[in-house]
């Protein structure tokens, strides 16, 4: 009985021992697995920081790029240059950034106007929010849009968006980039979050921009169940929890992060099977031992209850026991997840799980009896074997790693196996267990992959401690600063920053750190060699859970190529490429520092007076290129110390020079530079003098900004070139009103031919002897509806310097030629009528085919039309006019040459040119009655037109004296006022009625 007690109680105290250890056990996996979320979680946050550094470093550097476009191409913008002029500049930003889709300008309604790409669409952005606001906001900065759809492209981006103002202030446009999801997700995949593991960039509503594992569906997709934006509304604006994701019900441990500045969410979320994986296998193995504890006691209480039953039943309770233990035992091997198997001494599996038939891929019936030689390939079963033959040799357990073609694929497996000995103390054979180390070797390379990317990343990283220490720096920063880890280490890195940045911002610096934790910017910094380095820097500090700084990130990003490449652009932009002075932008940049200096002094402009155009064509440009660039060297010589000297145009300069208070020297100085222009050029072998008008304004008195300079000082130089050659002309108050008066013709002119304003009337043409009218002169009128009758001598001028005169030339001879066949359809006989050709008309387009067309469309007969040419025409490029002439004689007209002896008269050309009249001008015929000279010019006019067989037009006959002079000295045909001034269409028919009568 005290036997059987003591039993009892040595039972129960064991009993009580094996479930005190299964509590503990119990408690550590708890422990265990909270510990592995919370390693997770640490490791998402760490790398969301390093996520939130990259994104902030690339829209800085795209808002850089975007504010430095508003500041050097705005008014390009406002202008409407062409788009071979701002494309090429948007495409060498957007060449810098593979993050970005594309680098675009669109103008104040929201139409596309440049593009980097090149792209031409009828797409608007005027309904987008980030356009609305910097339209409506005009202290708008930097705008960022939610994730959108570009209506030029179809693809999903992040618009980074600055407004465009004009040159009065109001709002030009917008310049934006959009950031492109897929560079985002491709930088994703390289890092490691696992297989289930995600990471990806959100608008702050929860918006999907940009996810690896890539989720086409969801791209653009609001999540509405997120916990985050209620968070980071309460000021949470990192932390993590655990929940099954929406877009695709996958358990996850989730960390966030919003990135300061920005409207945008990083998340980073580990799946939790993943994460828990050595977690469950810790749990297995302590199952095991747990089952094989409880199993080792159970038999020893089955075998101390042998001792207190009846021999009799020994033997039956002995056999019960060992068909007990070998059910338990299978039991047992099956309920092991990983595979597990017992063998005898010959190496021959005695026992296997479900678990190694599975791994194996064949039915235990197949396994058991059987060898490793038998089970696997020659190469396999030799390790497997080594490792058997280790475990017999040292009687104690033995771990072993071997990699087995399984499953179809190669696997690592750690191997632990235990001898098994039997009561004499001899082993009987071994017991074993593998654990499938795939996923393991998998977060290590993992590890690997994050250590490669903070080793080879682009930009500059180092990890400092809690009091600036550098722990370590990646190899960027060794190749940036030609410092080793060994220069840093235990050391701050001040010392890089130390001899490029006062010691006042520094201290500025340290301060926003302590407060802020964070800090950003554009620093110097010194390199061993000891050049200085552009760089621009992020520092943010690494807080632990109960938010104390453990560590600081620092993300460096050269900006040394940003910056060259930011020079070249500003030569470019505002430095002349043939003279290396400053074009005419960057005279206005310096012109606008001179006036916030509080500078006086004059500015001018200078212009050669058309010389350039006819080297070009007699010597070629590279001859222009270098008279251009040798004037521009001598007017340096001329200006001295303290003036600025640039080219503003083809042929024209611009000077700025400081007077020193001294009055009205400026005349003095500028008639020295156009006497140095003046000065001959050699230009292969001969020497080409060239002259240059110029036109002076005052600084403060003509105005106090750069475009009202300019302005005054242009119409100045304007009136100096309508002066004559080498005049220089100061502004006057009137000139600009003037022009404006000029820009209101030109403007109303325009509009005048379509909204019917003009119209033709004509003028007689009287033969001297028969006084029959033989043709008529068909003159331009205008009717404006405010101003009335314009002179043609006020906007035929206007006309021609704006080249109107092609329309409207174009429209004047279709219209006498159509009303000449009117006037022949009527009934009335058929006469010429006349109708003047414009230089421009002549030279600048295809006058051949343009008369061609206004015959053929209005069915005149050619014979009836006469084109009539000044001598101006003729003498320039002589050899083409002879060409055109007789191209036009060839389809029949009559060619005349108007206001002849009033410029270049040649008797050559009157004997060259297919000519049949020569019209006398009115200047020679008004006074030809009681002027001797006069006299004598008409009477050698009409002798040549005689002996040439060429028939002679007088104008401007008013009085009965100049008639009977040119009749009696045998002029042909007169035209003026004592027959008829010029009539309306509906007014000839009457007129010659009365001329018959």
């Amino acid at each position: 009985m005290t036997s059987n007690k003591a039993w009892r109680a040595g039972a129960v105290f064991v009993m009580l021992g094996f479930f005190a250890l299964l509590g503990w056990v119990a408690l550590d996996l708890l422990q265990s697995r909270e510990r592995e979320l919370q390693v997770a979680e640490q490791q998402g946050s760490t790398l969301a920081r390093l996520l939130e550094s990259h994104f902030q470093a690339t829209s800085r550097q795209v808002d850089h790029h975007l504010s430095d476009f508003v500041r050097g191409f705005q008014n390009d913008v406002a202008d409407r240059l062409p788009r071979e002029r701002i494309d090429p500049i948007l495409r060498q930003y957007l060449e810098r950034f593979p993050e970005l889709y594309s680098f675009r300008v669109v103008d104040a309604k929201g139409h596309y106007v440049y593009d980097a790409a090149g792209l031409q669409t009828d797409a608007s952005v005027a309904d987008r929010d980030y356009f609305i606001h910097l339209r409506d906001n005009p202290s708008a900065g930097l705008v960022i849009s939610e994730p959108v759809v570009s209506r030029a492209t179809g693809e999903i981006g992040i618009v980074f968006a600055r407004r465009l103002q004009d040159r009065q202030g109001q709002f030009g446009g917008v310049v934006f980039a959009v950031l492109r999801a897929d560079y985002y997700e491709r930088y994703y995949q390289g890092l490691a979050v696992g297989q289930q593991g995600i990471i990806a960039l959100w608008s702050r509503d929860m918006k999907l921009f940009a996810r690896w594992p890539r989720l086409a569906v969801g791209q653009g997709r609001r999540v509405e169940t997120s916990p985050i934006p209620a968070r980071v509304a309460a000021g949470e604006l990192e932390g993590s929890f655990r929940r099954e994701g929406e877009l695709d019900g996958r358990s996850r441990v989730f960390v966030y992060r919003a990135v300061q500045g920005y409207p945008f969410v990083i998340t980073v979320g580990f799946d939790q099977h993943e994460v828990l994986l050595e977690w469950q296998r810790r749990a297995t193995i302590y199952g095991v031992l747990g089952v094989v504890l409880l199993a080792a006691l159970l038999a020893l209480m089955m075998s101390w209850s042998r001792g207190y039953r009846r021999a009799e039943q020994l033997a039956t309770q002995m056999s019960q026991a060992y068909s007990e233990k070998a059910l338990e035992a299978r039991a047992l091997l099956d309920s092991i997840p990983d595979p597990a198997w017992l063998l005898d001494n010959d190496g021959r599996f005695v026992a296997v799980n479900e678990a190694f038939c599975r791994y194996r891929g064949r039915p235990m019936d197949q396994i058991v009896g059987h060898t490793v030689e038998a089970l696997f390939p020659p190469d396999e079963a030799r390790n497997l074997r080594e490792g058997q033959v280790e475990a017999y040799r040292k009687g104690a357990p033995v771990r072993q790693i071997v990699r087995l073609q399984l499953d179809g694929r190669l696997r690592p497996l750690e191997f632990l196996r235990v001898p098994v000995y039997g009561e004499d103390g001899e082993i009987r054979g071994l017991t074993g267990v593998a654990w499938d180390l795939s996923e393991r070797f998998e977060a290590e390379e993992r590890q690997r992959l994050i250590t490669h990317f903070f080793d080879h990343a682009s930009d500059a990283v180092m990890i400092l401690d809690a009091a600036f220490r550098v722990l370590t720096v990646n190899r960027a920063v060794t190749e940036a600063s030609g410092y080793a880890l060994e220069d840093f280490k235990d050391c701050t890195p001040c010392a890089l920053i130390e001899g490029g940045q006062d010691p006042a911002w520094l201290e500025g610096m340290r301060q926003i750190l302590s407060l802020q934790g964070r800090w950003q910017g554009e620093l110097q910094v010194r390199c061993k060699d000891g050049r200085l380095l552009p760089v621009d820097c992020s520092i943010s500090a690494i807080h632990d859970d109960r938010g104390e700084v453990i560590n600081w990130s620092v993300f460096v990003i050269d900006l040394s190529d940003s910056k060259a490449v930011e020079a070249r652009i500003d030569a470019l932009i505002h430095f002349d490429q043939l003279t290396g002075l400053p074009n005419r932008q960057g005279f206005g940049r310096l012109v606008e520092q001179w006036l916030q200096a509080g500078r006086t002094g004059v500015l001018a402009v200078f212009q050669l007076d058309d010389q350039l155009g006819r080297i070009n064509d007699a010597f070629g440009h590279a001859a222009g290129d270098a008279v251009l660039r040798r004037l521009a060297a001598r007017l340096n010589r001329a200006l001295g110390e303290g003036n600025i000297l640039a080219r503003l145009g083809n042929d024209q300069f611009g000077v700025l020079l400081d007077q020193g208070g001294l009055i009205k020297t400026e005349d003095v100085v500028v008639r020295h530079l156009l006497d140095s222009i003046a000065k001959p050029v050699g230009i292969e072998g001969s020497d080409v003098v060239l002259t240059a008008c110029a036109g002076i304004c005052v600084l403060g008195e003509d105005g106090r900004e750069m475009a009202t300079l300019l302005r005054n000082a242009d119409a100045a130089l304007r009136h100096a070139r309508g002066a004559g050659q080498n005049c220089v002309r100061f502004f006057a108050a009137d000139m600009n009103e003037r022009m404006a008066e000029r820009l209101r013709i030109e403007s109303d002119l325009r509009g005048a031919l379509g909204r019917g304003e003009l119209e033709l009337h004509y003028q007689p043409q009287v033969d001297l002897l028969s006084g029959e009218i033989v043709g008529f002169e068909s003159l331009l009128r205008w009717h404006h509806p405010d101003l009335g009758k314009v002179s043609p001598a006020v906007f035929v001028p206007v006309a021609e310097e704006s080249r109107l005169i092609l329309p409207i030339g174009a429209w004047v001879l279709e219209e006498a030629c159509r009303q000449n066949k009117a006037w022949q359809d009527a009934g009335m006989a058929p006469r010429v009528v006349a109708v003047n050709l414009s230089a421009l008309q002549f030279h600048g387009a295809d006058v051949v085919d343009i008369v061609d067309t206004a015959l053929k469309a209005t069915g005149l007969a050619p014979r009836y039309l006469e084109l009539e040419i000044t001598e101006s025409v003729i003498v320039e490029d002589p050899e083409r006019v002879v060409r055109l002439m007789q191209a036009l004689k060839a389809l029949g007209v009559g060619l005349s040459i108007d206001d002849f002896g009033t410029g270049y008269s040649s008797l050559s050309y009157l004997k060259r040119f297919p000519i049949d009249k020569i019209k006398i001008d009115r200047a020679f015929v008004r006074d030809v009655d009681h002027n001797a000279n006069d006299a004598a010019i008409v009477r050698m006019v009409i002798g040549i037109a005689a002996e040439l067989e060429l028939k002679v037009v007088a104008e401007g006959v008013e009085t009965v004296e100049q008639l009977e002079f040119l009749r009696r000295h045998g002029c042909d045909v007169y035209q003026g006022f004592l027959c008829s001034p010029a009539v309306a269409a509906n007014e000839v028919p009457a007129l010659l009625v009365r001329s018959l009568g």
